[in-house]
């Protein structure tokens, strides 16, 4: 099969050069296509069993919840992790003993498949345009009804500054976790390590909430979130500031912002990149009631929205060159 034997011969014989071979495919998929279908979603598949089986617990016991939430985590592992390890041992064991190419092509577009279910770029920066097309045509009601789909806040009352405030937060938030966090554990560890990232933070955008039907079945997978968050985010902000001088932004405001406001956030990883971006964009971020980011005014411009998406792509890039990949080389070389 010529396509097995081409990429066999640039591959097989290098494992450098086949996870950066993955990793180059798995980014075309991702900025041609986006996001899979939500039917083959292993994201939506693994959301969909745990929200099913989190529907049949009975709270009122916060030990049983503390244990449910763990539970809970093991069963989305389960069902996001398995099927792929499943897989790709199958393959491989076909592929080595009948030495046919169909099983190296296939366990290819697996691994393909599966790192780019865990990242999302194109995703992030077409839900942030969707936002600004909205405001672009004064179309607040939409642009509402769009942002909506990016935080869990209400946002039927906002108006102009805080849309766009909370679009930017929304991007700065997910270069963190639909990104940098996901590639990160990727670097390290391989596709498993980085589904099991995926996986806690799934189950802390859905449980993670400090009310009374989630406040112990959610604080296993936030606190496990917090945790795998804490050097990914970090970085991110390394990133965000080089980023910011090659884009022409402030970095000297990007490390007075962040030093100024990194304590006005509850979670202890969130404040890093947004407090970049808000000093990089010189806009300050809020979400009424609950933080105030930045010392300038709420941005009045759309615009900003667009700086925000090219802060986070070129901060993208950067993390993948010289992170990623390096850190793939050096691994594989051990």
């Amino acid at each position: 099969m010529e396509i097995g034997n081409f990429i066999n011969e640039i591959c097989c014989n290098n494992f450098i050069n086949y996870w950066v071979f993955v990793l180059t495919f798995s980014l075309i998929f991702d900025l041609v296509f986006g996001e899979p279908h939500r039917i083959l979603h292993p994201v939506v598949i693994t959301g969909k069993v745990v929200a099913k089986v989190d529907s049949l617990i009975k709270r009122g016991n916060k030990f049983l919840e503390f244990f449910w939430g763990f539970l809970l985590l093991i069963l989305g592992l389960s069902v996001y992790l398995l099927p792929y390890v499943a897989l790709k041992k199958i393959l491989n064991f076909f592929y080595m003993r009948l030495e046919n190419e169909i099983f190296f092509v296939l366990s290819f577009v697996l691994d393909v498949f599966f790192l780019k279910s865990i990242f999302a770029i194109r995703s992030l920066k077409d839900h942030a345009f969707d936002v600004f097309s909205a405001l672009l045509s004064d179309d607040l009601a939409l642009a509402r009804k769009n942002v909506g789909k990016m935080v869990s806040r209400n946002v039927s009352n906002l108006e102009k500054p805080h849309i766009i405030s909370a679009t930017v937060e929304s991007v700065a938030e997910n270069l963190v976790d639909s990104i940098i966090a996901p590639l990160f554990f990727f670097s390290l560890g391989g596709i498993e390590l980085a589904i099991v990232y995926r996986v806690v933070n799934t189950l802390d955008a859905m449980f993670g909430y400090k009310n009374e039907r989630y406040r112990f079945v959610g604080f296993i997978p936030a606190k496990f979130d917090d945790i795998l968050n804490f050097i990914p985010a970090r970085l991110s902000f390394i990133f965000i500031l080089l980023s910011s001088i090659i884009l022409s932004k402030s970095p000297k405001e990007v490390l007075k912002t962040f030093l100024k406001f990194r304590k006005v956030t509850q979670s202890p990883n969130s404040y890093v990149p947004m407090t970049a971006f808000s000093g990089a964009l010189k806009i300050k971020l809020e979400k009424i009631n609950y933080y105030s980011i930045g010392d300038f005014n709420l941005p009045q411009s759309e615009e900003k929205i667009r700086e925000a998406a090219q802060l986070m792509l070129t901060s993208s890039a950067l993390f993948l060159i010289f992170f990623v990949i390096p850190a793939r080389i050096i691994l594989a070389l051990n």
